[in-house]
């Protein structure tokens, strides 16, 4: 067994959630632009933001039907059985945020598959309810789930390089980064690319989704560590499969075009960060859901304060204020007056 199954394995690492490393509302970096000021540039995403994504790309990393996970084939007669309708309401509730109706449905449906000694269907409802879980950022509880359900899985004879594996262990991995636990995540996010590589499975969509979720998580854990360069080359990755599963462009190309932006000015790539937030802004002003646009206005703002652009600078960060104020998104308004606040201090000198 590896080193990341055999860290999975070790009850010792079953750590509890430690509120002071939940990420904050923003991490910034600070920087010296030419007339001495000190800038803030919002280099990952908002707690709020953080939040979406992980309930939207627990939904969407892997697109396996629930009759597939349950073993039944198109025509089996039992494919509406009762543990099959629980188990479409507790989704349902969960894709509609009502999460305590969902876990009542989820326990509901554990015990119909226990009584009917369904394997597949008992590793199912455990794999529904550690998601429900990491949705609502129950890390520990998520946790000690995850690792159940992984250590099902490989009892039962799974592959290591299976898709269900490489996705649990994702998501393992992410919850040792968000409890600080650098030294697993590293090992888990490491171990996730070598195996998602090791499959071969390039011309798979749902392998393919999951090789973009692998390149964007371990790119954020990069980030936290300062190894720039290196978290570029991920980003890149994730960008360039969000662009060839998606046809038309989302808000996942939105928020990765703002990490590719606010990475390269963290490389001093002046011209790339303006660029990739100049196309960020633009395919945002196209999207139904624009609430989280006005960060990215803001972040443009105070990349073209820092190359001395000033008229363009006060457009973009008096538009992330309007934005923020319209859909009620803090971190939009406060980056919004912080942009504002520096470019004025830039004109009184």
């Amino acid at each position: 067994m590896n080193k990341f199954a055999r860290i999975l394995y070790n009850t010792n690492l079953l750590y509890k959630l430690r509120t002071c490393v939940v990420p904050k509302n923003f991490v910034f970096l600070q920087c010296h632009n030419v007339h001495s000021l000190h800038k803030k540039i919002l280099v990952t995403h908002n707690l709020q933001t953080s939040k979406r994504l992980i309930k939207s790309e627990a939904k969407t990393v892997l697109a396996i039907s629930l009759l597939t996970w349950l073993g039944f084939v198109e025509d089996d007669k039992d494919k509406e059985s009762e543990l099959i309708m629980t188990l479409k309401r507790a989704v349902l509730c969960m894709q509609r945020d009502q999460h305590e109706k969902a876990e009542q449905m989820l326990h509901l449906a554990l015990r119909i598959a226990q009584q009917q000694q369904h394997e597949q269907g008992v590793l199912y409802c455990f794999d529904l309810m550690a998601n429900l879980a990491f949705e609502q950022h129950e890390l520990d509880k998520a946790h000690k789930l995850f690792v159940h359900v992984l250590q099902m899985l490989l009892a039962k004879g799974t592959a290591q390089d299976d898709i269900k594996v490489i996705h649990i262990s994702l998501k393992l991995a992410r919850i040792y980064q968000l409890t600080a636990e650098l030294e697993q995540a590293e090992i888990g996010y490491s171990w996730c690319l070598e195996q998602i590589n090791k499959s071969k499975k390039t011309d798979d969509k749902d392998a393919k989704i999951l090789y973009g979720v692998i390149n964007d998580w371990y790119a954020q854990f990069l980030l936290d560590k300062n190894e720039v360069s290196k978290a570029m080359f991920h980003l890149k990755e994730a960008y360039k499969i969000c662009k060839e599963i998606n046809t038309d462009d989302t808000e996942k190309t939105v928020l990765l075009l703002n990490d590719l932006g606010t990475t390269s000015f963290r490389a001093d790539d002046m011209i790339n960060a303006e660029i990739y937030l100049k196309e960020a802004v633009d395919i945002g002003k196209r999207m139904e859901d624009k609430s989280h646009l006005g960060v990215v206005h803001a972040n443009l703002g105070l990349i073209l304060l820092e190359k001395g652009i000033t008229d363009e600078a006060k457009k973009f960060c008096s538009e992330a204020w309007r934005l923020g104020k319209k859909y009620e998104n803090s971190e939009s308004v406060n980056q919004a007056n912080y942009c504002l606040d520096q470019i004025k201090l830039n004109l009184n000198k």
